[in-house]
């Protein structure tokens, strides 16, 4: 019975020195891992720069809501969004985009500034766009342009 109680202590003894080295190294990691911006904002800010919309036609949902300023607005099939976004980006002609905000929780977003081309003039829009995280995939689920 001795023996046990020796076995005990030693295997506490050795819990409290490796414990602390294991406890702090995950929310290290946690961290990490909230800190590294998921691919769908480097897509979108690629699209949003060169109107290539297969950049982010893979994380269009069943159903994506649009509201563009060119009166387009309303809820439309991934198949749709992809032409009607096409479309827009022949008429507003991108020159740049960049973000001014991103959160990306399970439910984020994205604002940024839109600077196009439009019959040979220069213009600014602000963008929203709304993602969500589920089934261990982003999906766009609203892209607003104003």
């Amino acid at each position: 019975m001795k023996k046990f109680f020796i076995h005990i202590k030693i295997l506490l003894l050795m819990l409290t020195f490796v414990a602390p080295n294991v406890t702090a190294a995950m929310p290290e990691q946690e961290e990490q891992n909230q800190k590294k911006e998921p691919q769908i904002f480097s897509d979108i800010e690629q699209t949003f720069s060169s109107g290539n919309i297969s950049l982010i036609s893979a994380y269009f949902p069943s159903q994506i809501y649009l509201s563009l300023s060119n009166g387009v607005n309303g809820f439309y099939s991934s198949n749709q969004a992809y032409y009607i976004l096409q479309d827009f980006f022949q008429i507003y002609q991108p020159i740049n985009f960049k973000f001014t905000q991103r959160s990306y929780s399970e439910n984020g977003f994205a604002t940024g500034i839109f600077t196009f081309e439009n019959r040979n003039k220069k213009g600014t829009a602000q963008v929203f766009i709304s993602v969500e995280f589920s089934g261990a995939k982003w999906k766009i689920s609203l892209i607003t342009i104003k």
